[in-house]
């Protein structure tokens, strides 16, 4: 039940990405939503749970825009595997910090997918693959900082006024 909300966020960056970022380009290609707010939810929980919602945002990737099946899920499930494993959780609350690890998070995955697609045969251009990551990249870090900061300002808020309330009734 408590990893049933990033589900639903997961779920709802989808939607938003497949409804609304889909139809934004910035040079060549759309930013890339799922997995910005899939790296912020695999910073905060453990890998196993990091993993399984990397594979529901892959099921619902390959779902959606695949050509084959299972390649976005095992991206996404190792991805967020990778992140979740790789970040000390409990000094991971630097909004550039956060910023950093998602900008690596999506250049891995467009690199990746780049390589996949050139062993498969597909043309791969090196100008779409640089702009990709650049724009998907800088684009995840600056959502990843408004986040990270809106999470912390909330955070503080209700520390701010816990203690409010405490001072009152003493």
């Amino acid at each position: 039940m408590k990893y049933l909300w990033r589900a639903v966020g997961i779920y709802a960056a989808f939607l938003a990405q497949s409804l609304i970022f889909e139809n934004i380009n910035i040079f060549p290609c759309p930013p890339d939503m799922l997995l910005t707010v899939l790296v912020i939810i695999s910073v905060s929980v453990e890998f196993p749970a990091a993993s399984a919602l990397g594979a529901f945002a892959g099921i619902l990737t390959d779902v959606m825009y695949g050509n084959v099946f299972g390649v976005k899920t095992l991206l996404y499930m190792y991805l967020a595997l990778a992140v979740s494993i790789a970040v000390d959780k409990k000094n991971c609350n630097s909004p550039l910090i956060m910023s950093w690890i998602c900008f690596v998070s999506i250049a891995a995955k467009e690199i990746v997918l780049a390589g996949l697609k050139a062993v498969f045969g597909y043309a791969v251009s090196i100008s779409y693959l640089t702009a990709s990551v650049f724009v998907k990249g800088i684009f995840g870090a600056i959502v990843t900082l408004g986040i990270v900061l809106l999470q912390q300002h909330i955070r503080n808020r209700r520390l701010n006024s816990a203690n409010y309330i405490k001072e009152e009734s003493v």
